[in-house]
C-alpha cells in the first residue's frame, strides 16, 4: 500500500504536499530514529576496546543511560506537544538526537559516553509520541491502522539500516565518524519537515475544554483495564527486543564467528527482513480483525507473541549460523505483527487533546523496563555467568531475557478477555 492511499484526513492536510507525504516523513524520521539508536549495538565491540568497557558497562550506556532521560523527558515534550503543537516539538527533537549523535563520536570514557547517550535519549524521547498524535489526526479508519503499520515498519528498518550501516561504515572508517556520519539525515529530515508540514495545531479542531492533567491521564490508563494490559505486555516485550537489538550483534559475532561486515550484511536482513514484513502484515491482517472482533485481533497477537518466545529461544541455542538466523527472523515476523494493532487499539481509547501524552506515558513504561532494563540486564547476567565459568554465558543470557515474551503473551491474552467483556466493544 502507499502512502497516497493513506491520505484520508479528518483533520485537514497538514501540509501542501498531501498527508501522505507527512506520513512519509514520519516514517523516515522513524527510520532515523532507530537506526541513530542502533549503531551503537553493531559498533560496541569496536567501543567496547577502544574505551575498554566491560559488557555491563556496555549494557548501561545502551539501556541505562538511554533510558533515564527518554523515558521523563518523553513525558514534559509530550505535554508540550500537546500544547503547542506536534509538528514543532518533533522537529527539535529530530535535531537533537542528530547532534546527540554527532557529539558520540568524540567521546573519551565511560562517563562522557554515558552522558551523551543522556542527551540521546532527551531528543528521541520527543519523537514517538508527537509522531502517533500526528498519525492518527491525519488518518482514520482502517488507513489510520496501516498507517501506524507504515510507522512502525520504520522500526525495524531503522535497526537494519543502523546494523548496515554500522557494520559496513564500522569497518570502512571506523565508530567515530560512523557516528559522526549517520547524524546528517536527522538534521536533513528537520529541516525538510519545518520546511513542509503545516504546524498541527492549526489544523487540530480547538476545544473550549482545559485538557486533563498529566495525573487524570495516568489515572485514566491505570483504570482502564485493557490499557493497562497493553501498557504491561508492550513494556515486557520490550525487554526482549531492546536487549536482542544491542545484544544479537555481539551474540553472532562471538558465537557465529560472523565479521563486522557479515553483521552489516546477513544478520541485519535476517533481523529486519522478517519484523518488517510481520509489522506490515500484522498491520494490515490484524488490523482488519480488529474491525470485527477486538478480542479475536488480540487473542492472534497472543499467540504471536507466544511463538516470537519459542523461536527466539530457538535462535539462540541452535549451533548452525544459517538455523539460528533463520530462527531469528520468524521471531522477527510474529513479534512485528503484534506491534502496529497495539499501539492502533491503545490510541484509539485515548482522548484527542492528550493523544500525546498518553502514548508518552505508554512508552515510559516500555523505555524504563525494556530500553532501560533489557540491554543492561543480559549485559550484567552475561558477566555474572562468565565470572561463574558458566559456559555460553552471553546466549544463556539472551535466553533468559526471552522469557519477557512469555509474560507479553500472557498480557495480551488478559487483553483479550478484557475486551470480551466489553459488550459491543469494536474498532471504531
Amino acid at each position: 500500500m502507499t502512502t497516497s492511499a493513506l491520505a484520508g484526513s479528518p483533520s485537514g492536510r497538514l501540509s501542501p504536499l498531501g498527508n501522505g507525504w507527512v506520513l512519509a516523513l514520519l516514517v523516515a524520521i522513524n527510520i532515523i530514529n532507530y537506526a541513530d539508536r542502533t549503531l551503537i549495538s553493531v559498533l560496541a565491540p569496536a567501543i567496547q576496546h577502544d574505551l575498554d568497557l566491560s559488557d555491563t558497562q556496555i549494557g548501561a550506556i545502551t539501556g541505562l543511560a538511554f533510558a533515564l532521560t527518554y523515558g521523563v523527558t518523553g513525558l514534559i515534550l509530550a505535554r508540550l506537544a500537546d500544547r503547542f503543537g506536534h509538528g514543532r516539538v518533533l522537529v527539535a527533537a529530530v535535531a537533537c538526537w542528530s547532534l546527540m549523535c554527532f557529539a558520540t563520536a568524540h567521546v573519551r570514557s565511560f562517563w562522557q559516553l554515558f552522558a551523551v547517550r543522556l542527551g540521546l535519549g532527551i531528543g528521541e524521547s520527543g519523537a514517538g509520541p508527537a509522531s502517533l498524535a500526528l498519525i492518527h489526526g491525519a488518518f482514520s479508519g482502517r488507513t489510520r491502522t496501516a498507517a501506524f503499520a507504515l510507522f512502525s515498519g520504520g522500526t525495524t528498518v531503522g535497526i537494519g539500516t543502523g546494523v548496515a550501516a554500522g557494520g559496513w561504515l564500522g569497518s570502512e572508517y571506523g565508530w567515530r565518524d560512523t557516528m559522526a556520519i549517520m547524524a546528517v539525515p536527522g538534521l536533513i529530515l528537520a529541516l525538510l519537515f519545518a520546511l513542509t508540514v503545516r504546524e498541527p495545531a492549526r489544523a487540530a479542531s480547538k476545544s473550549e475544554e482545559p485538557p486533563p492533567s498529566p495525573t487524570q491521564v495516568a489515572r485514566e490508563i491505570c483504570d482502564d483495564p485493557l490499557r493497562r494490559a497493553l501498557t504491561i505486555s508492550y513494556a515486557l516485550a520490550a525487554f526482549a527486543y531492546a536487549g536482542f537489538a544491542q545484544w544479537a550483534p555481539t551474540f553472532y559475532m562471538r558465537v557465529h564467528g560472523m565479521t563486522l561486515r557479515e553483521v552489516g550484511s546477513t544478520y541485519s536482513i535476517s533481523s529486519s527482513g522478517g519484523a518488517f514484513l510481520g509489522i506490515l502484515v500484522g498491520g494490515v491482517v490484524v488490523g482488519r480483525i480488529m474491525q470485527r472482533s477486538i478480542a479475536a485481533a488480540l487473542g492472534l497477537c497472543g499467540a504471536l507473541a507466544l511463538a516470537s518466545g519459542i523461536f527466539a529461544v530457538a535462535a539462540f541455542l541452535v549451533d548452525g549460523r544459517i538455523l539460528s538466523l533463520a530462527f531469528f527472523t520468524l521471531f522477527g515476523l510474529a513479534a512485528g505483527a503484534t506491534y502496529a494493532p497495539t499501539i492502533a487499539l491503545f490510541q484509539e481509547r485515548c482522548g484527542p487533546q492528550s493523544r500525546a501524552f498518553a502514548a508518552a506515558v505508554m512508552l515510559l513504561v516500555a523505555v524504563i523496563f525494556g530500553q532501560g532494563g533489557g540491554p543492561f540486564a543480559i549485559g550484567l547476567l552475561s558477566d555474572f555467568f562468565r565470572s561463574h565459568q558458566v559456559a555460553g554465558p552471553l546466549e544463556l543470557a539472551l535466553v533468559v531475557a526471552s522469557v519477557s515474551l512469555l509474560f507479553s503473551a500472557a498480557l495480551l491474552f488478559r487483553a483479550r478477555g478484557h475486551a470480551y467483556r466489553e459488550h459491543g466493544l469494536s474498532a471504531g
